[in-house]
């Protein structure tokens, strides 16, 4: 036997014998709550509502606190996917600029298929006024279309 599966073979038996042990923990602690309780002089109304408060809190809690991190997470690496686009669009417009070559123009109208998918028409729109026309205007234009539509 390879001694990297040995290790793995290990690893595994490990693992499940500590999740079990852990839900075993689990369903002991839910046990011993419910016995306490109903030694003591609760009403079956307690219990119930104790019991769905801890569902409540702690498996729909849960739920949502990764829906929201999962939501934010999303936003954080579209911006982060719009900025890295705004910055080479900046850099190949700037060089179009002061240094118009073919090869160049076509870098920035392969990036417009970036822009395309990630920003709104008007960057795009600005884009390809600044390809067509090359001017300072235009490329100020397009910078001030990327700058809004990255602080929204």
């Amino acid at each position: 036997m390879n001694k990297n599966q040995k290790g793995y073979w290990i690893y595994s038996v490990i693992a499940v014998i500590f999740g079990m042990a852990l839900l075993a923990f689990v369903a002991y602690l839910i046990y011993n709550t419910v016995i306490k309780l109903s030694e003591r002089d609760f009403s079956n109304n307690t219990v119930i509502q104790a019991l769905i408060t801890l569902f409540i809190t702690v498996f729909l809690g849960g739920y949502f606190s990764k829906w929201l991190e999962r939501r934010n997470a999303k936003k954080m690496e579209l911006y982060k996917i719009q900025t890295e686009i705004s910055i080479k669009l900046i850099d190949i417009g700037s060089e179009y600029l002061y240094n118009p070559q073919e090869t160049i123009k076509r870098l920035l109208i392969t990036e417009s298929c970036k822009v395309k998918l990630y920003f709104s028409d008007n960057v795009l729109k600005a884009l390809n006024e600044y390809i067509m026309s090359r001017s300072e205007e235009c490329y100020n234009a397009l910078i001030e279309e990327l700058r809004k539509n990255i602080k929204n």
